[in-house]
C-alpha cells in the first residue's frame, strides 16, 4: 500500500499549463510543513496541485500530496563547499532535484518554514522564461549598507537571492546541467580558487548557477521575519500586505528562546493557523511500516488524526444535529451516516462535511482506493461490545476503523484456517484513541472480529499486537510467546500476557467504507419520489439493524 497521489480533480484551467506549489520537510520540519501547505491549498484552485516531498509521516490536510524525497533524484554535494552554515542547510541540495518534476510545467517551492498570510495565486504572474528562475532578494543589511531586499529594482537580475520562494520551469536539460557542475567541482573541490565555500548550501549554489538569470519577486513573497522589524524595511512589508511569512530566525514550533520576544507576534500568528489546521489534519502513514503481518493486507497507524480532529469529530457526533439519528441497541448505540446496504441498491445522502473530508484524507493518505459513502459510527460504554462478525459482501472489500475517547481490544479469528496456512489464525489489535485500523481484501473477506463485552481487556498469550513510538514490528507467531522482530512500528504483547486495559467512560468508534451496489448517489437525489424512496430505505435499516443486534 503505496503512499498515494491526490485523487484527480476537475480543473478549470484545462487550457494552462500544469503547476504545482512544493516543499520539502524532515520530520522536524513537519509541523512547519502542515502549516504552509495547508494554507497553500485553502488559497489555490485545485487544479493546482500541493506538494510536500518527505521521508517522514507528515500530517497533512486533505488535498494534499504526499510524496517521498526519495522519488527525487540525487544530488551529489561537492566536498569543497565547506561545512554549511547550520546542519540542517545540507537537507537543502535536495531543492535541486525539483527540477527534474518535468510532470509539470511550472514550480512554485517554497521553504516549510513559511506562513501563508494572504491570496498566492498572484505569484504565477512572475513565471520566468525556461532556463531562468524567480526570486526575492535576500535581506543582506547585516553584512552590507547597499541591501536592496525592498529597492525597486535588484541590479538587472545580478543580485544575491534567498531560495526560500522560488518559481521556475523544470527542465531534464537544466537538472543535468546542475548535476554536471556539481560533479566537475566535485572533483575539484579541494581547490577553493575554483570552488568558493558555499555556507547557505544550495542557496549559494543557486545563485552562482542562475547568475544574471533571475527574475526579481517582490519581499511580500518571501517576507523574512527578520527584516520585517528593521527599520529600513518595515515601511514596505506588514502583514496586512505580506503574502508569505518566512520564519528564518527562530520557528514557531522549536522551543522557546530569547529570540521569539523579538518575533513573539509573528509566532502567534503561525500558533493560530496550526490551531486551525490541526483540525483537520490527518497522518500520511508510510503503509508498509504499519502492517500487522506480511501476508496480510491489515494495517494499524497510531495517532492517525489529532486531539483537534478528535474533539471537533467527537461535537459533531453527539451535537445536536445528528442527536435524533441514534439507534439504541441492546449492546451499543448506533449511527448510520451516507447510505445503507439495501437489496434494491443504496439511495444516499451526503455526508456530514467533517466525516466526508475525513474520507477524502483516506484516499489522499493511501489508505482507501475510493472515497467512502458511510459512515458508521459505534458508541460503547464500559462492558459493551460487538460479536464476532464480517462486514459482508454488499460492501467494498476495503474498510478503515477510527477510535475515538477510549480503548479496546479487537480480535481476528480466520474463519478457513486449514485452506490459508500462511495465514494467523488469530490476532489481538489495541485500538488505542485516534488510531486507524485499515482491512483490506484477504483480512476483510477471510475474517470475523468482535469486541469482547467486558469492562477491562486482558490480553492473551503471544498473539497481540500494539502501535509504539519506536520502530519495531512482531510478525505473527505460531506458538504463544515466541516472536521474530523486524523493522517496523509494532510490538508484540506476547510477553504481557494478562495486560489489563481499563475501558474508558465511552469509546466511539467510526466505520468507514463504500457501499457495493447503489442505486442513486446523493446528488441524483432530486425529486420527491427519489426522497420518499431513500427515507423508505432508512426504515427498513432501522428495522434490519433492530433484528440482528
Amino acid at each position: 500500500m503505496a503512499r498515494s497521489r491526490s485523487p484527480s480533480r476537475p480543473s478549470a484551467r484545462s487550457a494552462q499549463p500544469s503547476v504545482a506549489f512544493v516543499t520539502l520537510a524532515s520530520a522536524e520540519y513537519g509541523p512547519g510543513a502542515l502549516v504552509l501547505t495547508a494554507g497553500l491549498r485553502r488559497r489555490l484552485p485545485l487544479d493546482v496541485e500541493v506538494i510536500a516531498f518527505s521521508e517522514a509521516e507528515l500530517s497533512l490536510v486533505p488535498g494534499v500530496t504526499l510524496r517521498a524525497l526519495s522519488e527525487l533524484p540525487d544530488v551529489p554535494v561537492p566536498a569543497g563547499v565547506g561545512e554549511p552554515l547550520m546542519a540542517n542547510f545540507s537537507f537543502c541540495w535536495r531543492k535541486l532535484g525539483l527540477w527534474a518534476l518535468t510532470e509539470y510545467d511550472i514550480i512554485v517551492y517554497m521553504d516549510s518554514d513559511i506562513l501563508i498570510l494572504n491570496e498566492v495565486e498572484s505569484l504565477l504572474e512572475f513565471v520566468p522564461s525556461r532556463g531562468m528562475l524567480a526570486a526575492v532578494p535576500a535581506c543582506e543589511c547585516w553584512r552590507s549598507e547597499s541591501c536592496n531586499y525592498t529597492a525597486q529594482e535588484a541590479g538587472g537580475g545580478d543580485f544575491y537571492f534567498n531560495a526560500g520562494v522560488l518559481v521556475f520551469r523544470p527542465s531534464a536539460s537544466i537538472f543535468s546541467e546542475m548535476i554536471a557542475w556539481l560533479k566537475d567541482h566535485h572533483q575539484h573541490g579541494a581547490v577553493s580558487e575554483v570552488l568558493p565555500p558555499m555556507p547557505f548550501a544550495e542557496q549559494d549554489f543557486l545563485n552562482q548557477f542562475f547568475r544574471k538569470k533571475v527574475r526579481r519577486l517582490p519581499p511580500i513573497f518571501n517576507s523574512l521575519q527578520h527584516a520585517m522589524r528593521n527599520p529600513k524595511h518595515q515601511a514596505d512589508l506588514n502583514t496586512s500586505t505580506c503574502v508569505a511569512l518566512h520564519y528564518v530566525m527562530g520557528k514557531p514550533w522549536a522551543p522557546k528562546t530569547l529570540l521569539e520576544e523579538d518575533f513573539a507576534d509573528f509566532h502567534a500568528l503561525w500558533h493560530e493557523a496550526r490551531q486551525e489546521f490541526a483540525a483537520r489534519a490527518c497522518a500520511r502513514p508510510a503503509w508498509p511500516l504499519r502492517q500487522v503481518h506480511e501476508e496480510l493486507p491489515l494495517f494499524l497507524v497510531r495517532d492517525y488524526i489529532s486531539r483537534e480532529v478528535e474533539g471537533s469529530l467527537v461535537s459533531l457526533i453527539y451535537g445536536d444535529f445528528l442527536k435524533d439519528r441514534w439507534i439504541q441497541l441492546r449492546n451499543r448505540a448506533l449511527l448510520c451516516l451516507g447510505g445503507v446496504p439495501h437489496p434494491e441498491g443504496a439511495i444516499c445522502e451526503d455526508l456530514p462535511v467533517e466525516i466526508a473530508e475525513l474520507g477524502r484524507g483516506l484516499v489522499d493518505a493511501g489508505g482507501m482506493s475510493s472515497v467512502p459513502d458511510q459512515c458508521l459510527i459505534n458508541q460503547y460504554l464500559p462492558g459493551q461490545g460487538i460479536d464476532a462478525h464480517s462486514d459482508g459482501p454488499r460492501f467494498e472489500s476495503e474498510v478503515a476503523i477510527l477510535t475515538l475517547e477510549g480503548p479496546a481490544l479487537m480480535y481476528f479469528g480466520l474463519v478457513e484456517k486449514k485452506i490459508y496456512p500462511s495465514l494467523p489464525p488469530r490476532l489481538e489489535l489495541l485500538l488505542e484513541p485516534r488510531s486507524l485500523l485499515v482491512l483490506k481484501r484477504e483480512a476483510y473477506e477471510l475474517y470475523v472480529h468482535r469486541i469482547d463485552h467486558v469492562t477491562v481487556d486482558v490480553t492473551q498469550t503471544g498473539h497481540s499486537f500494539r502501535v509504539t513510538k519506536g520502530f519495531w514490528s512482531c510478525l505473527f507467531a505460531r506458538e504463544p510467546g515466541s516472536c521474530a522482530f523486524v523493522g517496523g512500528a509494532f510490538a508484540c504483547l506476547g510477553s504481557f500476557a494478562g495486560e489489563k486495559i481499563p475501558r474508558a467512560p465511552r469509546r466511539t468508534s467510526l466505520t468507514l467504507r463504500r457501499l457495493k451496489h447503489v442505486q442513486l448517489r446523493s446528488e441524483e437525489v432530486k425529486d420527491e419520489v427519489a426522497r420518499s424512496a431513500k427515507m423508505e430505505q432508512w426504515r427498513w435499516w432501522n428495522s434490519q439493524i433492530s433484528e440482528i443486534d
